[in-house]
C-alpha cells in the first residue's frame, strides 16, 4: 500500500501540529515537576528507624521535599524534619497489620520499639 497520493487538508495538518505541540509541551514541562499526576497519600503514623531502635509517631500530615528530607506534623502541631531514608510512613487504621508488626518485619524481632506521645510533653499552665 502506498501513501504517496494521500493528501491532507491544511485543517488536518493544523490539528495534528497543535496536538503534537500540546503533547510535547506537557511532557517537557512535566520533567521538572515531581507530581505529574495528582496522587494523594494518607498516612496516620511514621516509623523512624535509628540503628536497632524504631520510634512510632502518630502524625496529622506530612510533606516531602526534594532530596531526602521529610516534614512530619504531629497531632499537637509539633513539626519534625527528618530523613526520608530512615522514615517509613504507614496507615494502619483499617489494616490488618499493626505498626509494631511492620517494624518487626522490616528490622527483626530484636528491635526496640518506642512511642512518641506529644501529650506527655505538653506544658501545663
Amino acid at each position: 500500500m502506498e501513501f504517496r497520493n494521500l493528501k491532507f487538508s491544511s485543517k488536518a495538518k493544523a490539528i495534528a501540529l497543535a496536538s503534537m505541540l500540546v503533547l510535547s509541551s506537557t511532557v517537557l514541562t512535566g520533567c521538572d515537576n515531581q507530581q505529574i499526576f495528582n496522587t494523594n497519600y494518607t498516612f496516620n503514623k511514621a516509623i523512624i528507624f535509628n540503628e536497632n531502635t524504631a520510634c512510632i509517631i502518630e502524625i496529622l500530615k506530612w510533606n516531602d521535599y526534594d532530596g531526602e528530607q521529610i516534614q512530619l506534623v504531629l497531632k499537637d502541631g509539633t513539626v519534625i524534619v527528618t530523613s526520608s531514608i530512615d522514615t517509613k510512613l504507614i496507615n494502619d487504621e483499617n489494616g490488618i497489620i499493626s505498626a509494631e508488626e511492620i517494624v518487626k518485619a522490616l528490622s527483626g524481632e530484636d528491635v526496640e520499639i518506642t512511642y512518641l506521645n506529644p501529650k506527655k510533653y505538653q506544658k501545663s499552665y
